[in-house]
């Protein structure tokens, strides 16, 4: 005979009430279901648990140590519906985060620190990729969530695109244009102006080469850079000058100036995707929180 969890709840509150009146009110049943399954949980013992006379009813010395594995029992059952409940409506679970390190000076930190704050039981994993591993790992479900270069996407992927930021010009704090609050492009044709490779980010480069060749700029590609970082630490050592999102400025690193430029549709943006079959609901909690927390502009594509 199998032993049932209602079977172990009654046994636990007649141990703790010892007075089946008690017991029986406390659970919302009469006496004779409760005496039944207090019989049938000892038939499958094959021990008593019980005694029961006119004038009391006590635990036997079995039924002393019974009660307190099935006490134990019941708890994890709890337990594990609660987590059970949360991971399936997506409060609960893991999250796995892939991210461009230019999103560390455009408002990402304080995000995920909020996040942890409010929801400690969704655990995060942080890991830094460029923008086309970051896509081909959410294409895999290798990652949850990316913050990526804004560029086009594979159709099973759903984006949140934050609003655009200016480019600027990055030189060393010494150098002559450190001086000027706005620069023309054409004024870089005598400079080494650092690109970070293609194979990194296509779209980004290729849009910082045609805005240095449309002033008449030859881009110098002698280093093969694959972050906004490191190339302005490449200018903050005096090896050249470069085009970089406005938000770098934020970097704290040194011996550089950020001027703006002239050039019209100088921008970059970084968005936010996640697969549209996620199969996990804490995904689609963590898209929400990231929308209501105000680093987006736009509506975006929410989960289906």
């Amino acid at each position: 005979m199998a032993i049932t969890f209602r079977q172990l709840e009654h046994f636990v509150v007649l141990a703790e009430e010892l007075h089946f009146g008690k017991a029986a009110k406390r659970l919302n049943i009469s006496q004779p279901p409760l005496s039944a399954s207090l019989k049938q949980l000892e038939q499958a013992l094959g021990y008593e648990l019980m005694v029961r006379t006119r004038k009391l009813v006590r635990l036997t010395p079995a039924g002393g140590v019974f009660v307190e594995q099935a006490r134990q029992i019941l708890e994890k059952l709890s337990a594990a519906t609660a987590m059970g409940r949360d991971v399936a409506s997506g409060s609960a679970g893991s999250v796995s985060v892939g991210f461009v390190p230019s999103m560390l000076f455009r408002g990402l930190p304080a995000l995920l620190r909020r996040f942890e704050e409010t929801h400690p039981q969704i655990a995060l994993t942080l890991c830094e990729k460029n923008t086309a591993h970051q896509i081909a790992d959410i294409q895999r479900h290798k990652v949850d969530i990316g913050f990526i270069h804004s560029v086009p996407l594979p159709g099973s992927l759903a984006e949140q695109r934050m609003g655009a930021e200016g480019l600027v010009c990055c030189v060393p704090r010494a150098h002559r244009l450190a001086r000027l609050r706005r620069i023309d492009l054409k004024r870089l044709a005598d400079q080494k102006v650092i690109v970070f490779s293609r194979e990194f980010a296509p779209n980004y480069h290729d849009k910082i080469v045609a805005l240095l060749k449309a002033s008449d700029v030859e881009p110098f590609l002698g280093y093969d850079v694959q972050h906004w970082l490191t190339v302005v630490a490449l200018v903050s050592q005096g090896l050249g000058v470069s085009l970089v999102p406005r938000s770098l400025a934020l970097s704290g690193i040194g011996d550089v100036s950020f001027v703006d430029i002239t050039a019209r549709n100088a921008e970059h943006s970084v968005s936010l995707v996640w697969h549209k079959e996620a199969g996990n609901e804490a995904t689609a909690f963590f898209v929400a929180f990231a929308q209501s927390y105000g680093l987006f502009t736009g509506a975006g594509r929410s989960l289906p």
